[in-house]
């Protein structure tokens, strides 16, 4: 328990929320801003008012995808991290740090790899298998084809964003805090993950065209990677410290 101190536990315990709380705030935008989450809404509002031709839709349909995704988000998160605080007294609390730290900065080299070289190799993202089946969902534009579409694409995009969210998650359980405080944590960095998708809605529902934002989103994609591939670097560095 002393060797384990001497690393991450000590420094955010001593720290406090002077250093979690940056910490969470970059986590969560960074997260936030990935090419899965994004790409997906994008495809939503413009099938809505391209095909289906029912613009008066975008806003509760959106809407509803936003809050769907944002419960089922921080559901995972609370998850993991009651996983993560059963090991707190485990003989096998530092080899779990370790090969975290470890899948973390494989996270991290691989989205840094598709910023240098984009399109080659391994990528994290949604499974190609799974796609065909949300496009369906997609066309139905409904409400309950909208819930069932957040839910599974919260779940599936897990490999562009789980892993800077199992960092975060391994950070609040070092921090010391109390539960109450780890919740707000929890809310707060997952009202931060959403709140792209939340500007993004609110840009296509005041007019804005599709197309010029999914140039955007093709423009920005790579150095969206970037952030993640940084972020996912110092967090496993930081457990393998």
């Amino acid at each position: 328990m002393e060797s384990a101190c001497t690393s991450v536990a000590c420094y955010l315990a001593s720290c406090g929320g002077k250093v979690t709380f940056p910490l969470i705030t970059v986590a969560g935008l960074i997260d936030g801003i990935n090419p899965c989450a994004i790409g997906m809404i994008l495809l939503l509002l413009g099938y809505i008012i391209v095909f289906a031709r029912q613009p008066g839709k975008i806003l509760r349909l959106g809407g509803v995808y936003i809050f769907v995704v944002y419960l089922t988000y921080l559901t995972i998160g609370l998850l993991f991290y009651r996983s993560v605080t059963t090991l707190n007294f485990s003989p096998y609390r530092m080899v779990f740090d370790r090969i975290l730290g470890l899948i973390l900065l494989f996270a991290g080299a691989v989205n840094l790899k598709d910023f240098f070289a984009p399109g080659k190799g391994f990528s994290l993202e949604i499974p190609q298998k799974a796609r065909p089946n949300l496009l369906k969902l997609v066309e139905r534009a409904s409400l309950p084809a909208t819930i069932i579409l957040a839910v599974l694409v919260t779940l599936l995009e897990t490999p562009c964003s789980l892993p800077i969210y199992v960092g975060t998650a391994t950070i609040l359980n070092y921090s010391g805090f109390t539960t109450p405080l780890v919740l707000a944590y929890f809310a707060y960095y997952n009202f931060l993950f959403i709140l792209p998708l939340v500007i993004i809605l609110l840009l296509v529902w005041r007019g804005r065209e599709m197309v010029s934002l999914k140039e955007w989103e093709h423009r920005a994609k790579r150095w969206m990677k970037l952030g993640l591939g940084i972020l996912l670097v110092l967090m496993g560095g930081w457990l393998l410290i």
